[in-house]
C-alpha cells in the first residue's frame, strides 16, 4: 500500500464530504456504455471527479473572496433517505474481515526488527503502512455513508441529466428525466426542496456518422430550450479510431485505478473499461467534468450560499431567532415546533425551509467549498438552536463539523478547542439519539483520527480511538491497534509500554472476534517491543544473531512490572501456536513462562503442567526436544566456582611469588589449573525463580575437552559426576556440586548444565558469558567487542605438583603473647618428586616456623623457649645485619637459615610426607586474619628467597600454591609501656623505664625474664626486682640503665645506610652490597629459676624474623618512594641507637606462657644521618634522560629533607669527667676531662670551645648562655686556658683537659660553656646541603660536682 502524505490525510476528509451529483441518463446511451463495459453514466464519469482543477476565485458567505484551487465531486445514480445502518457485530466483522485481504502483508511493522526497535523507521514511516487493512476498512466505512436528514453532505447539490444525440427529441427526453423517480426523491428531501440545479448534457458517439451533421443543431435547440447549463460531449466507439494495446491499457487503467482506490475490498472485474475509447476521449471527459463543476455547480453553490446567508442573517446574529424561540416556548399554544419533524430513525429533524435547516445547509455548502472558517461560525450558531430544540442528532452533527472545521482550517489550535466538540458529538451519537448512531459515531472517530495524524497530534489520538464501542470486537481491535501505533509516534520518544498495552488489548479483541492471525500478530508485537526495551548481552562466540524471542530474554521481563502482560502474551502465543501445530514456536513461548516469578502460584503450576504436557504430546512433531534451554532454574555463571582438590582446605591456584615480601599474586587463570587425575569440583548456585517447587533430575555438566588425544580409546578423557535429584522449593537457592576428573593433559571447558525438569523435560542451561570488554585497538574502541570468556575453563598440566596439605590444631583464640603449637602436614600425592616447597606468611610475628620433620623419623618438636644451665646476664653474638624477607621460607629445597638451625629436606618423593611444626603467637590484641601460602614446584627453585639480599632482577617464580585465611582473636594479657629518659651521669647513657600492667581480671602473671638486644648498648637493672608476680589489674615498673659498650666504629649500620642511600639517590648504579655483620649484646634480667636462651635458635631465629618484618613494615611506610626490592641493600636490620625489649611470662600453673616484645625502642639518635645523604657525592650526580627518573629522585629528596628534627638531635655532644679534688689551704681544685663527640658521618668540624666562669656570665647574656644559672657566681671559676680550638673528624671524638678552682665546699654546676663549630669543605652551594654546616652548641642540663 502506498504511504499517505499529510495532504492525503486532509484530502480524505474533503473527499468523503464532497458534493454529490445525481446522474440520470436516457436509454439511448446504454449501447455506448455497454460497448465500453460501463453499467451507468456515473461510472463513466467517476474517475474524473477526483481533484477537479477549479482555479477560480469564489466568495464566502460574507462576500470575502478566496481562491479555490481544486474540488472533488462524486457521481451517484440513486438517492434515498433510508433508515440508518443497524451496525452490529456480524456486519462490522464482515467489513473488517473483508478489509484483511489475503494479499495484504501481515508481517511485523517495519520498525520492529529481530534485533530491536528501528527508531529511524519509527520517525520516517507513517502508521498507515503498519496496518494496511485499516486503510481499506476506513475507505469501506466511508463508502457506506448514507444520506441523513440532519446533514446535506450525502444529498445531491445538482442533477446531471444526460441524453444521446441519437434521441429523436433530446429536449423532450431531458424533460422526461426531470420527472423521473430518482429526481423527484431529490426534490422532495428535507434539504434540497425545489432548489436543485439541473445540468444537461448531450453525448454524441463518433461512430454514428449519420447524426454528425445534426448534432450541433440538436445542441443549439437544447441550449435555447433549457438554458446555458448545457454541455456537448463527443465520445468514440468506432473501432477504426482505437489505438494500439498500450493505449487501450492506459485508458482502462484510468477506471481500474479509481475502482481500486474507491472500493479497495472489492475484486476488480475482469473486463476492459473504455475499450472503444482513446486518450482523447479521456481528456474530453475530464474537461467536461471540469466545465460542469466550474461553470455550473460551483456557481450554483455560491448562489445558494449567498441566498441562505441572507435568509439566515438575523438568525445567525442571535437576536430574532432567540426572541422568536423564547416567545414560542413561553407564550405559544402548542409545545411542538412547526419546523421540525421526526425522521426515519426517530430523531427530531428540521424541514428544509426552517432557519435551522437552512443554516446547516449554508454551513455544509461552505465546508464543501473549503470555506472552513465561515462554516465553523455557522455550525456554532446552528448548534445552539439544535441544543435548545433537543434535536440531539442534529446537535451531534453540528459539534462534529465544528471540530472538523477547526482542524481543517490550517491554524494550530489547542486540544481544548476541538476535543470537546468530538467528545460531545460521539457521546450524543451513542447515548442521546433515539437509537445509537454507531455508524455516525465511528465516522466521527475516523475523521478525527485522520485530522490528528495530519497535524501530527499523536498524543490525542489514543483517547479519540478509545471511544470505539467495545461491544464490537473487530472494530474495537482495529481502533486500539491504531491507538498503539499512535503511542509509537509520540514525540520526542515513543512510549513503548503504552504501545504494548494497547497492542495487547487489540490482540484480545481480534481473538474475541475470531481473527486469530491478527491476534497472533498483535501479541508478537507486544513481545518484541517489551524484549527490545530490555536487551541482554550476547555471547561473543555466537555466529548468528540472537533470536528476538529467546526464553532468557523473557525471563528478564518476568522480573519487571509488566510480568502479568508478559505471561499473558506468551501463554496466548503458545496456545495459538499449538492450535496451528507450530510446536517449535509453541515451545519457545511456554518456555518463556517458566522464568516469570510475578505470576500467581496457580498460574505457574498451570503453565508448568501445560509445558510438560506439550512435550509429551508433541512427540516427533517437534525438533526442539534436544537441549531445550530453560529459564528455570536460574544459574548465574558469574557465581560459578571451580575448586581444585575440593577435599582439601584453602584456595588452590597458580600464583606468582616475587620474593620481596609482598603477597603472591594470582596469575591469569591461575585458579583453574590442576594435574592429571586430580578431582575438580564445580560449584553452581541454582535458584528457583518461581513460587512453586520443582525438581531437577540427573543434573550434570556438558563439557568440551581439547588436548592430548593419545590413548587406547577405551578410557574417556574425563569423567563427570551426576547429581540424582535437586529439589527446589519456591524461591529457594541451593548449591550443586559436580565433580570432574580429567585423565589426560589439555583444557576442559564447561559449556552448560544438563538436567531433566520434573524428570520429564530434558533441559540445557548455557553457562557462557562474554569476557572482558576489548579496548586495545581503535576498531575495538569504536565497536563493542569482548574477549572469549575463560571463567569456566581449567587447564590440566601434567607437570604441576599435587600435594595433600592439612592444617592441624590451629587456635581460634589466644592470649596476647602466648604460644600455641600447631602443625602443617604435607604429603606428595603426585607421581613426581617435589623439589621445592615455599611458605609465605602475612604476619611473621604471629608464626614461628620450625624445621620440617619427616613422618618416618618420628622426631619430637623442640620447646619454644629453650633454657640454659648457666646464667649469663650479658652475652655477645655476631649476627648477619641483612634485612631479609622474613615472610617467605623454604620448606623443601636449599638451606634457608644462616645459623644452620632451619634445615628443610632437599625434596619430597611421591608418597612421602612430613610435618611442619608452627608455633602460633598472639602478637597483637584484636581480631586478625592471618594468611598462609604454601607453594610447590616439581623443579628446583634456583634462588631461594631467604638467601636473597636484594631482588635486583625483579625475578619471580610461578608456583602452584594453596592459600589459607585463618581467623584469630587475640585477647589482652599484659600491657607494656616503655619510656626513655636522659641520664644525668653521662650524656651517652639513657634510662629505660618499663611499665607492665596485668589486664587479666582473675589471673596473676609471673615475670620470668627480661632480655634486651642492642648493637650499641648494654642494659642493667637499676634495682633487682624481688616481686615477679603481677596481680590482676595490677602494675609493675622496671628501670634499666643503658650504657654504650663499644667504641665508635666506621662499620656502624648508620654509616652503611648513609652511603647506600646516597648511592641510591645520586648514582646510576644502585647499591648491591650487604651490610657487615653486627655484634649484638644480649642483656638478661633473670627473675625465675632458669634462664631462657635468646642467643640460640629457635628463639633467636624467631626474634630476628619478627624484627625483620617490623623493620620492613616501618621502612615501607616511611619511604614509600623506595622500592621494596631495594630496602635490604640500603637499610640494615639493626641500628646502633635502638634496642629490642622482650619480657617472658607465665601463669601460676604454667598452662599459659609466652612473651611480649617491644621492637625498636629509640634511645635517642643524636643526629639524623639520613639527611646527610642528601649532600651530593664529590663525583657529582649521575645524569638521566628519563623525566620520570628525575621526578622520582626529586620527590625522594624532598621527602627526606622534610623529615622533622627530633628534640634531642644535634651534631656535636660535650661530656665531662671530673678527677679527684685537690685542696690547698682554703682553695680546692680539680682536673676536668672534656670529651667532644662528632655524631655526623659526613662532616669534619672546626670547633672553638669556650669555658665560662660564673663571674663572667654577664658578658654572655646576649648569647643566652646559662641564663638559668642560680648558684653563687664567686664560688668557683675556671683556671688556666679556657679557649680551645680543635678539629674533629667525622664521627670522631677528642678530649680536652681543663681545671677549675673552688673557694668553698658544696655542690657546684660546672656546665657553663659554649661550643661553636663549622663544617670543613661543606657543599654550601647545593640545594639539599645539611643545615648543620655551621652551629652553636650550649649545655642543655646542669653538671653538678660535689666539692
Amino acid at each position: 500500500m502506498p504511504k499517505a502524505s499529510l495532504a492525503q490525510k486532509k484530502d480524505f476528509v474533503a473527499k468523503a464530504l464532497c458534493p454529490r451529483l445525481l446522474v440520470c441518463s436516457s436509454s439511448a446511451l446504454d449501447n455506448l456504455l455497454h460497448v465500453n463495459n460501463f453499467d451507468t453514466f456515473a461510472e463513466l464519469l467517476a474517475p474524473f471527479g477526483q481533484d477537479v482543477s477549479a482555479q477560480i476565485t469564489v466568495q464566502d458567505g460574507q462576500g470575502a473572496p478566496y481562491f479555490l484551487d481544486k474540488i472533488n465531486v462524486k457521481f451517484i445514480t440513486d438517492f434515498s433517505i433510508q433508515k440508518p445502518h443497524a451496525v452490529g457485530g456480524p456486519e462490522v466483522d464482515e467489513m473488517v474481515i473483508s478489509s484483511v485481504l489475503d494479499n495484504i502483508d501481515k508481517q511485523m511493522p517495519e520498525f520492529l526488527t529481530e534485533t530491536g526497535i528501528d527508531m529511524e523507521a519509527v520517525k520516517s514511516e507513517e502508521p498507515i503502512g503498519w496496518a494496511p487493512w485499516y486503510t481499506l476498512f476506513r475507505q469501506q466505512w466511508v463508502n457506506d455513508m448514507q444520506a441523513s436528514e440532519h446533514e446535506s453532505f450525502m444529498h445531491p447539490v445538482a442533477c446531471l441529466l444526460v441524453a444521446s444525440s441519437t434521441d429523436t427529441d433530446p429536449v423532450w427526453t431531458l424533460k422526461e428525466l426531470q420527472n423521473s423517480a430518482e429526481v423527484m426523491r431529490v426534490r422532495e428531501n428535507s434539504f434540497s426542496g425545489n432548489s436543485v440545479m439541473f445540468y444537461y448534457m448531450l453525448v454524441h458517439d463518433e461512430r454514428d456518422t449519420g447524426a454528425m451533421a445534426t448534432v450541433d443543431y440538436k445542441f443549439d435547440l437544447l441550449r435555447k430550450a433549457l438554458g446555458q447549463n448545457c454541455a456537448l460531449l463527443r465520445l468514440n466507439s468506432n473501432t477504426n479510431l482505437i489505438g494500439d494495446d498500450s493505449e487501450q491499457s492506459k485508458v482502462s487503467n484510468v477506471w481500474r485505478g479509481n475502482l481500486a482506490a474507491t472500493y479497495p475490498t472489492s475484486p476488480l472485474p475482469d473486463k476492459q473499461y473504455g475499450q472503444m475509447m482513446t486518450m482523447r476521449d479521456v481528456a474530453a471527459l475530464k474537461d467536461c467534468v471540469k466545465q460542469v463543476m466550474v461553470r455550473s455547480v460551483v456557481p450554483h453553490m455560491q448562489y445558494m450560499i449567498r441566498l441562505l446567508s441572507d435568509q439566515t442573517a438575523n438568525q445567525r446574529r442571535g437576536i430574532t431567532g432567540r426572541l422568536f424561540s423564547a416567545g414560542r416556548r413561553y407564550f405559544g399554544t402548542t409545545t411542538r415546533n412547526i419546523n421540525t419533524f421526526v425522521g426515519v430513525d426517530g430523531d427530531v429533524c428540521f424541514k428544509y425551509d426552517s432557519p435551522e435547516a437552512m443554516m446547516r445547509k449554508l454551513a455544509d455548502y461552505s465546508f464543501m467549498l473549503k470555506d472552513f472558517r465561515f462554516a465553523q461560525s455557522v455550525y456554532q450558531v446552528a448548534r445552539r438552536d439544535f441544543q435548545s430544540e433537543k434535536a440531539w442528532k442534529c446537535y451531534a452533527g453540528a459539534q462534529e463539523m465544528v471540530g472538523l472545521c477547526k482542524l481543517m482550517w490550517e491554524v494550530q489550535a489547542a486540544r481544548s478547542e476541538f476535543d470537546t466538540n468530538f467528545d460531545d458529538a460521539i457521546s450524543m451519537y451513542m447515548h442521546k439519539t433515539h437509537q445509537p448512531q454507531v455508524y455516525l459515531a465511528m465516522r466521527c472517530v475516523i475523521m478525527y483520527y485522520e485530522m490528528l495524524k495530519h497535524h501530527k497530534m499523536y498524543a490525542y489520538a489514543p483517547q479519540a480511538l478509545a471511544r470505539a464501542p467495545a461491544s464490537l470486537p473487530s472494530l474495537y481491535a482495529v481502533m486500539n491497534e491504531q491507538a498503539a501505533y499512535a503511542f509509537m509516534k509520540m514525540a520526542p520518544q515513543p512510549e513503548m509500554r503504552k504501545f504494548s498495552f494497547y497492542a495487547m488489548i487489540a490482540g484480545q479483541a481480534y481473538q474475541k472476534a475470531g481473527m486469530g492471525e491478527l491476534a497472533h500478530r498483535c501479541f508478537r508485537m507486544v513481545r518484541l517491543t517489551l524484549s527490545a526495551r530490555r536487551p541482554l548481552p550476547r555471547h561473543d562466540d555466537d555466529d548468528e544473531e540472537e533470536p528476538s524471542e529467546q526464553p532468557a530474554k523473557s525471563s528478564s521481563l518476568a522480573r519487571s512490572n509488566w510480568a502479568a502482560i508478559d505471561a499473558f502474551v506468551n501463554h496466548e502465543l503458545g496456545r495459538q501456536s499449538v492450535a496451528a501445530q507450530s510446536y517449535d514456536e509453541a515451545f519457545q513461548y511456554f518456555l518463556a513462562l517458566m522464568g516469570n516469578d510475578r505470576v500467581p502460584p496457580p498460574l505457574q503450576s498451570k503453565y508448568l503442567q501445560e509445558l510438560l504436557q506439550l512435550f509429551l504430546e508433541s512427540g516427533d512433531q517437534s525438533t526442539a526436544h534436544d537441549n531445550i534451554e530453560l529459564p528455570l532454574p536460574v544459574i548465574d555463571p558469574r557465581m560459578a566456582r571451580i575448586i581444585m582438590s575440593p577435599e582439601l582446605e584453602g584456595e588452590d591456584g597458580v600464583w606468582e611469588w616475587r620474593f620481596d615480601g609482598t603477597m603472591p599474586q594470582i596469575v591469569d587463570g591461575g585458579k583453574r589449573c590442576c594435574s592429571v587425575g586430580e578431582s575438580v569440583a564445580v560449584l553452581l548456585m541454582v535458584s528457583n525463580p518461581l513460587t512453586i517447587g520443582v525438581t531437577l533430575n540427573n543434573f550434570t555438566l556438558d563439557c568440551r575437552f581439547s588436548g592430548d588425544d593419545s590413548g587406547d580409546g577405551s578410557t574417556a578423557a574425563f569423567d563427570v559426576s551426576t547429581v540424582g535429584s535437586v529439589a527446589l522449593e519456591g524461591g529457594q537457592m541451593a548449591m550443586v556440586t559436580v565433580n570432574i576428573v580429567v585423565h589426560r593433559p589439555g583444557k576442559l571447558t564447561i559449556e552448560g548444565a544438563k538436567y531433566l525438569l520434573c524428570d520429564i523435560l530434558p533441559s540445557f542451561k548455557s553457562l557462557k558469558l562474554p569476557g572482558r570488554r576489548l579496548n586495545d585497538t581503535k576498531e575495538q574502541r569504536s565497536s563493542i567487542a569482548y574477549a572469549p570468556d575463560t571463567a569456566l575453563e581449567f587447564t590440566i598440566d601434567p607437570h604441576l605438583p599435587c600435594l595433600s596439605i592439612s592444617l592441624e590444631d590451629l587456635p581460634d583464640t589466644l592470649m596476647s603473647g602466648s604460644m600455641h603449637l600447631s602443625k602443617v602436614r604435607i604429603e606428595n600425592t603426585g607421581d613426581q618428586a617435589c623439589q621445592g616447597i615455599l611458605l609465605w606468611q602475612s604476619h611473621p610475628s604471629f608464626f614461628d616456623i620450625r624445621s620440617p620433620m619427616l613422618d618416618s623419623d618420628g622426631a619430637s618438636v623442640p620447646d619454644m623457649y629453650p633454657t640454659k644451665e648457666t646464667s649469663e646476664p650479658v652475652e655477645h653474638k655476631t649476627v648477619s645485619n641483612t634485612l631479609r624477607d622474613s615472610s617467605t621460607l623454604a620448606l623443601v629445597g636449599a638451606n634457608s637459615g644462616s645459623d644452620g638451625y632451619f634445615l628443610p629436606p632437599t625434596s619430597l618423593d611421591p608418597g612421602h610426607s612430613f610435618t611442619v611444626p608452627i608455633w602460633v603467637r598472639g602478637d597483637r590484641v584484636g581480631a586478625h586474619t592471618l594468611t598462609l601460602f604454601i607453594g610447590a614446584s616439581n623443579d628446583l627453585i634456583p634462588e631461594p628467597p631467604v638467601t636473597l639480599v636484594c631482588n635486583r632482577t625483579n625475578a619471580s617464580h610461578t608456583l602452584r600454591s594453596r592459600r589459607y585465611d585463618l581467623d584469630l582473636v587475640v585477647t589482652p594479657s599484659l600491657r607494656i609501656n616503655a619510656f626513655v629518659r636522659a641520664s644525668a651521669r653521662a650524656p651517652s647513657e639513657r634510662l629505660l623505664g618499663v611499665e607492665i600492667e596485668n589486664l587479666q581480671s582473675d589471673v596473676a602473671m609471673h615475670i620470668s625474664q627480661t632480655t634486651c638486644v642492642s648493637g650499641h648498648y648494654q642494659l642493667e637493672p637499676l634495682a633487682k626486682s624481688t616481686e615477679t608476680a603481677i596481680g590482676p589489674q595490677q602494675t609493675l615498673s622496671l628501670m634499666y640503665r643503658a650504657r654504650p659498650v663499644r667504641d665508635v666504629s666506621e662499620h656502624r649500620p648508620e654509616s652503611f645506610a648513609l652511603g647506600a642511600l646516597q648511592q641510591f639517590i645520586y648514582s646510576a648504579e644502585k647499591p648491591e652490597k650487604e651490610p657487615v655483620p653486627i655484634a649484638l649484646t644480649y642483656s638478661t634480667d633473670k627473675m625465675g629459676d632458669t634462664q631462657i636462651d635468646c642467643t640460640e635458635s629457635p628463639l633467636h631465629s624467631y626474634m630476628q624474623r619478627t624484627r625483620a618484618h617490623w623493620r620492613r613494615t616501618m621502612l615501607r611506610s616511611e619511604f614509600p618512594l623506595i622500592g621494596a626490592r631495594y630496602l635490604p641493600a640500603i637499610f640494615p636490620l639493626y641500628g646502633s641507637f635502638s634496642i629490642d625489649f622482650a619480657l617472658f611470662w607465665h601463669t601460676p600453673d604454667k598452662s599459659h606462657r609466652g612473651h611480649h616484645s617491644v621492637t625498636g625502642i629509640d634511645l635517642g639518635m643524636p643526629q639524623d644521618y639520613l639527611k646527610e645523604a642528601l649532600v651530593p657525592p664529590a663525583q657529582g650526580i649521575a645524569r638521566t634522560l628519563l623525566a620520570e627518573s628525575m621526578q622520582e629522585r626529586s620527590a625522594l629528596v624532598q621527602s627526606i629533607a622534610a623529615r622533622p628534627m627530633r628534640r634531642s638531635e644535634r651534631p656535636l655532644d660535650v661530656g665531662f669527667t671530673v678527677g679527684e679534688i685537690q685542696q690547698t689551704g682554703d682553695l680546692r681544685t680539680a682536673k676536668v676531662q672534656i670529651r667532644i663527640r662528632n655524631h655526623s658521618w659526613r662532616f669534619q668540624y672546626r670547633l672553638s670551645l669556650e669555658l665560662i666562669s660564673p663571674i663572667d656570665l654577664d658578658e654572655y647574656v646576649s648569647a643566652d648562655v646559662r641564663l638559668d644559672y642560680t648558684g653563687s657566681r664567686s664560688a668557683w671559676a675556671w683556671v688556666g686556658t679556657t679557649q680551645f680550638d680543635r678539629t674533629i673528624d667525622k664521627h670522631g671524638e677528642i678530649q680536652i683537659d681543663a681545671e677549675f678552682a673552688c673557694s668553698m665546699p658544696g655542690a657546684i654546676d660546672i656546665a657553663i660553656w659554649q661550643l661553636e663549630a663549622e663544617a670543613v669543605d661543606a657543599a654550601a652551594d647545593t640545594q639539599f646541603a645539611s643545615q648543620d654546616t655551621r652551629c652553636v652548641v650550649q649545655p642543655t642540663q646542669p653538671f653538678f660536682v660535689l666539692v
